[in-house]
């Protein structure tokens, strides 16, 4: 098992490339089904979609939000601004209190994110950017890297060793099975790779 991460500039560049490349005639080779894409928006958050080593994973940073710190200060600053402006100083403190309570409470329920690779491709994706990443044989990726190396920015291609696919499977266990063939059989790879096979 190869993985490869060609990285884009623009958040939405290396979706594009490969929605290009996919609807091309004869451009749905197996490896289109295998990849997970990448963007690293300006403000440091990261959106992770799609295949990763036979997880789909749908995680957006900049949705985490805290469902009990919304609660929590919608009433707190709500009651202060019921005693500083009557009803409106309610209306105008819910919303404000709401809003500041979403964003710094802890997150009660969040999508299923997969840290320590987020932190990899943190690091890897230059933000404003965007990648595609794949985890697969070395022909597939041999096929990704020919197909888009030249319109990425850059092309970073290393072998999976056992350790590192055990730290990807902790990092992805959270994340549901791809329901997808190619996608399958990635999974199986990586947990053979794991367990020295």
């Amino acid at each position: 098992m190869d993985v490869a991460l060609l990285s884009f500039d623009g958040v939405n560049s290396a979706v594009e490339a490969f929605s290009a490349e996919r609807d091309r005639p004869g451009g749905a080779a197996p490896w289109t089904s295998e990849v997970g894409f990448v963007e690293h928006h300006e403000n440091g958050k990261l959106v992770l979609r799609g295949t990763f080593a036979g997880h789909y994973v749908d995680a957006d940073e900049a949705l985490h939000t805290s469902g009990r710190g919304t609660a929590e200060g919608a009433v707190t600053l709500g009651v202060i601004g019921t005693l500083l402006g009557g009803p409106l100083g309610l209306a105008v403190g819910t919303v404000i209190g709401g809003t500041i309570g979403s964003q710094v409470g802890k997150p009660d329920v969040t999508d299923p994110e997969p840290e320590p690779l987020a932190e990899r491709l943190r690091a890897a994706v230059p933000s404003p950017g965007s990648g595609i990443m794949l985890i697969a044989e070395s022909n597939d990726v041999d096929e990704l890297v020919a197909a888009l190396g030249a319109a990425s920015k850059d092309v970073a291609r290393s072998a999976l060793s056992a350790e590192d696919a055990a730290a990807l499977k902790a990092s992805l266990s959270a994340s549901p099975a791809a329901s997808a063939g190619p996608s399958e059989e990635g999974e199986e790879a990586v947990e053979a790779s794991d367990s020295g096979g």
